[in-house]
């Protein structure tokens, strides 16, 4: 009887985790945000999205197509930005877009 509550609970997790969806490596993932911090010597941007409270750091390349900043200098504290990153296999996340609202 325990085993099929737990077969239960697993295929609910499993189609829960399959509906909303699971960002993989390689993955666009959008987002948006306002800049925490910005190490502009090694091309980070430290973002937290409102909504979610969620920090996350960007790692801003040659890839990077930023629109309306021709550095990450630019970028200050408290600017609101959006974009889309990708995540490495190695969980870094890439910023490919990057725009300051």
């Amino acid at each position: 009887m325990a085993s099929i509550s737990r077969l239960i609970i697993l295929s609910m997790v499993l189609i829960f985790f399959y509906s909303v969806g699971i960002a993989t490596a390689g993955d666009a993932v959008p987002f948006s945000g306002v800049v925490k911090k910005v190490i502009a010597d090694k091309n980070k941007v430290g973002i937290k999205d409102p909504e979610t409270k969620k920090r996350f750091t960007v790692i801003v390349n040659a890839e990077t197509k930023p629109d309306g900043l021709e550095t990450i200098a630019g970028l200050k504290k408290k600017d609101k930005v959006e974009g889309k990153y990708t995540v490495t296999s190695a969980g870094l996340y890439i910023a490919l877009e990057l725009v300051k609202k």
